[in-house]
């Protein structure tokens, strides 16, 4: 029995043993996987602290259930290149001034750890900070009090405003005058003008100071120039330049359409019915004056009344007896001569449509309409003494007759946000989405939809507009182009805008290094990348030809990776693919303009390069259209 003991305790020993065995064995195993994992993570370059296998972005918390339209549209900022710059300039600039941007800095916390990777799967962030300082808006609180879904448009907008205004602030204060050393510089500058004299010491701080306040321009907005034209008389109409914010694209309610033909479509020619013509007016008004000379200067006729009273005298009855006057009525005297008929009034009548008459005259040979439905006109050339100083009382003819209005891009701008206009209201007055699939490319080409001097009145050959809208690809072939390229997308599933889901597509963060470190404060910095053209212009090399003028990338492309699918708190790594899939979903396009050709200046800040390509645009866009 105590044989039996001792081997049953024996016994415990070697399944104890064994047991100890296996779990060495399962933990060298383990060790072995996991070395074997590192070394595979880190088999494509060493030198990343995350590779792209270990890299984990964070999503955002659903907050009230109904706030995916604000998380797709903060993903979304994420990955514009210009607006991240704008933001740290802003903030940078409010430091110095010492002005609070509550909003700027809570969006640009929310984009710095929306760009922060992690080598697990993240919490999903929660925008408490933002929130906050979106409170004191009157449009934040009409969106956040109601549990409907809410459009991700309308939050752009409201967004766009909160930073617009704050940047306004900045550069009130960047502006103003903070010492004698400021207006001394300021009074130099202004002695330097008038004496048309270039002064060292000119105005230095002040110099600076626009520099500064130019670096803060919204990379959103561009300009647009449009005109009319006058389908009747062929009269065009000063070019107006507007600013452009984005495109509302119209599409269709089935089918397939292309982003070129929306854009086409947005740009079009648009013709309009009864509007009023300037110049149709003005030779609607020179003809009523000139029938008005030639009846005031004339005398007035003297048979009607004559010819009318003898008509009643040879119809009344006949009295009897020779010494009757009757038939002397109605007859005309020796006095009433034609001086006398022409009064003083008529005669200052007269001679106020003439000089109506000459100045529409002036008008017309110049082609330039001055002081349009007006009571009174600018003499052109006036006379010291006389008439010739005072104003001109006219009465205007309006002519309406049928126009066409013409619109270009002649400033795109660093960022291009492109909304498509999904809704469309039934005769019954219900709301219907249109789900139509749109192909959008990844990189877009809009030169054929800017202006290169079109519409220059001296020029006899330039590029003609189309019946579509865009300009002739047969001309100004070797002019700059403008390319750009896609960033983030934002989709919307579900019947109506007032309900469904909004997720984000964006570009994949990649780490860059910059010069002074991270933007953010660390040593590496994971930010959204900004692409340049890999050849100039006018190369037309094989790879041009094939491949496009933006190849950054295109070798370390893989399928199924480089950019992100967040719905809310999940995110998911995806490819290209994911994009085409998406069409029929698409609300929101993000673009961002392409760089210039660099060459062998890769090392250069980028910063400057951005400067001196928004200079030449601002240059672009001052020319005379």
């Amino acid at each position: 029995m105590l044989l039996e003991m001792f081997g049953w305790f024996g016994a415990g020993e070697s399944s104890k043993t064994l047991l100890g065995k296996q779990e060495r064995i399962q933990m060298e195993e383990k060790k072995v996987k996991r070395r074997r994992r590192k070394i595979e993570q880190n088999g494509n370059g060493g030198d990343h602290m995350f590779k792209a296998s270990n890299e984990h972005f964070p999503g955002m918390v659903n907050l009230s259930g109904t706030l995916c339209y604000m998380n797709s549209v903060l993903q979304a900022f994420a990955s514009i290149t210009s607006l991240v710059n704008h933001l740290e300039k802003i903030v940078e600039l409010a430091v110095e001034s010492d002005a609070p941007t509550p909003v700027t800095d809570a969006l640009l916390e929310v984009i710095h750890d929306l760009n922060t990777p992690h080598s697990r799967s993240p919490p999903a962030l929660r925008p408490h900070n933002l929130l906050q300082a979106l409170h004191p808006l009157p449009q934040i609180r009409r969106l956040l009090s109601t549990r409907e879904q809410q459009d991700a448009h309308e939050l752009f907008v409201v967004l766009a405003e909160a930073i617009s205004d704050e940047a306004l602030k900045v550069a009130s204060e960047i502006g103003r005058l903070r010492g004698l050393d400021d207006i001394l510089s300021l009074q130099r500058y202004t002695n330097s003008k008038n004496e048309n004299t270039i002064s060292g010491r000119a105005d230095i701080q002040g110099a600076n100071k626009r520099r500064k306040i130019r670096g803060i321009a919204e990379p959103w907005e561009g300009l647009m120039a449009r005109r009319r034209v006058c389908q009747k008389c062929g009269w065009e109409t000063e070019v107006r330049m507007d600013l452009v914010g984005g495109m509302e694209l119209p599409i269709p309610l089935h089918g397939d359409v292309t982003l070129d033909s929306c854009i086409a479509e947005y740009l079009s020619p648009e013709y309009l019915s009864d509007v009023t013509c300037e110049a149709c007016s003005l030779r609607s008004t020179l003809s009523y004056y000139q029938s008005e000379v030639d009846r005031l200067s004339s005398a007035p006729n003297s048979t009607k009344p004559s010819s009318s009273i003898n008509s009643k005298a040879d119809n009344s009855p006949s009295k009897s007896g020779s010494g009757s006057f009757a038939v002397l009525e109605g007859l005309s005297t020796l006095s009433s001569t034609k001086e006398e008929r022409m009064t003083n009034s008529r005669k200052k009548r007269c001679r106020e449509a003439i000089r109506v008459e000459n100045r529409l005259k002036e008008m017309l040979d110049s082609d330039v309409v001055s002081n349009f439905n007006e009571p009174f006109l600018e003499p052109l050339h006036p006379q010291v003494d006389g008439e010739g100083s005072a104003s001109i009382p006219v009465k205007w003819q309006i002519s309406r007759t049928q126009s066409i209005r013409q619109s270009i891009l002649t400033r795109p701008p660093r960022s291009l946000r492109m909304l498509f206009i999904r809704s469309e209201f039934t005769p019954y007055g219900s709301v219907l989405k249109k789900t139509a699939r749109v192909n959008f490319p990844i990189i877009l080409d809009l030169t054929n939809f800017i202006s290169h001097g079109i519409w220059e009145e001296n020029k006899t050959s330039g590029p003609a507009i189309l019946s579509n809208g865009i300009l002739d690809p047969n001309t100004y072939i070797d002019r700059q182009r403008a390319l750009y390229r896609l960033e983030s997308v934002i989709l919307h599933y579900g019947y109506t805008h007032s309900s469904g889901h909004y997720i984000c597509i964006r570009r994949k963060p990649t780490p860059t290094q910059t010069n002074n470190g991270d933007a953010y404060g660390g040593s590496r910095s994971y930010r959204p990348s900004r692409a340049y053209k890999s050849c100039p212009d006018s190369c037309r090399c094989e790879s041009c030809v094939y491949f496009g003028k933006v190849r950054e990338g295109l070798e370390e492309k893989v399928p199924g990776k480089g950019w992100l699918r967040i719905s809310d708190a999940d995110v998911e790594e995806v490819g290209e693919e994911a994009l085409y899939e998406s069409r029929g979903a698409v609300f929101m396009l993000f673009y961002e303009k392409v760089g210039e050709y660099r060459g062998d200046k890769i090392d250069a800040k980028e910063d400057k390069v951005e400067e001196e390509e928004e200079q030449k645009d601002l240059h672009d866009a001052s020319q005379v259209i």
